[in-house]
């Protein structure tokens, strides 16, 4: 296993193709080749944002297993580091990818000089919030409607030390 941090094109669209089937298996949707440039834009548009957007990825000979396309928060001030989208390949889920992930997130956000760490998770997604919640992640009272599905989301940070 190899962990990554880039903001390399070719590693973005691979992290896209993982989040089009992964939310479409968790969303219970067919995945399709629209959803999944759909998604390339979505992660290009996070790396495109600032100088210090990247996209922090676990990799091994089957390829990108998990990936975080992080981003100076858009909401908060600039030392706040968002992670935009986190996947974990679908055919590996409950390997303890996302877990491995998040344990090298707190380091890629120091080495871009971030204080601090956010990301919003569907209130209704139990196993990743355990996940977050697991690595030291705190849920906040804020919540908010997704833009698209309508959902409600709620605000977790991470605290750097």
């Amino acid at each position: 296993m190899e962990t990554v941090k880039t903001r390399d094109t070719a590693a973005a669209e691979e992290a896209a193709r993982i989040w089009a089937k992964a939310t479409a298996k968790r969303d219970e949707n067919q995945a399709s080749d629209a959803n999944s440039d759909e998604a390339v834009g979505l992660i290009e548009e996070t790396l495109n944002h600032s100088e210090r957007s990247f996209l922090l990825y676990l990799t091994t000979e089957e390829g990108m297993m998990a990936f975080a396309a992080i981003e100076p928060s858009r909401d908060a001030d600039e030392t706040v580091g968002e992670i935009r989208y986190l996947g974990v390949a679908p055919g590996h889920w409950g390997e303890g990818w996302a877990r491995r992930l998040l344990v090298a997130v707190p380091g890629a956000l120091r080495e871009n000089e971030f204080g601090s760490g956010e990301l919003w998770v569907y209130a209704d997604n139990i196993r990743a919030i355990f996940v977050y919640e697991a690595m030291g992640w705190i849920g906040t009272t804020e919540t908010r409607r997704h833009p698209v599905t309508n959902r409600v989301e709620q605000k977790f940070v991470l605290k750097l030390g």
